[in-house]
């Protein structure tokens, strides 16, 4: 280095050099990559949250669905409220399966693995599907609370609970096969 230069400041020269570089090459080449991997990751988790947002909704409604039926011997006033109740619970349940059904391949990006993803599929899939079907209004009820329940415990519930996510992934499948199997028309 020139003897004018301090040794002090050769290396505050080498730091300030190595430090420019530093930014230059990380804003370049670092940066931008690890923007588009951030974006990615946002939206994962936002599939993840919405897909949680509307089974929880879905879970809701169902639940008062189920537990609020008309009372006959109710006055007319408490009938008409709880029929409107009834009403918007429904209309509730009719916009959760349809969100489900509209973003279902969402879910194929927000999980990792096969099964998984597939799954998430399927139950968005046949929540629709049973909430669309001829069935009576209590087996579509308890059908949705049944595989929601379980699809929400194999996807929210805590990895400590591995042992009970494990039952709800193999009763989750189970009642799919079984919703898939009573709809799909016998040939003959």
């Amino acid at each position: 280095m020139p003897d004018w230069m301090p040794s002090w400041g050769t290396t505050a020269l080498i730091s300030i050099v190595t430090s420019l570089l530093t930014l230059i090459v990380a804003g370049r080449y670092i940066s931008p990559p690890l923007e588009v991997r951030n974006r990615r990751f946002q939206a994962k988790m936002q599939a993840r949250e919405k897909f949680q947002a509307n089974m929880l909704d879905l879970l809701s409604a169902v639940t008062h669905l189920l537990a609020a039926p008309v009372a006959p011997e109710a006055t007319d006033t408490v009938r008409t409220a709880l029929r409107e109740e009834r009403a918007r619970w429904r209309a509730q349940v009719d916009e959760a399966t349809k969100y489900l059904t509209d973003h279902a391949v969402q879910l194929l990006f927000a999980y990792q693995g096969t099964r998984l993803p597939e799954l998430a599929v399927r139950y968005s899939s046949n929540a629709r599907g049973v909430w669309i079907s001829d069935r009576s209004e209590e087996q579509k009820l308890t059908n949705l609370r049944d595989i929601t329940q379980h699809c929400h415990a194999l996807f929210f519930d805590s990895p400590v609970y591995a042992r009970q996510r494990v039952r709800s992934w193999t009763e989750l499948e189970r009642l799919l096969e079984q919703l898939e199997t009573l709809e799909t028309p016998s040939s003959g």
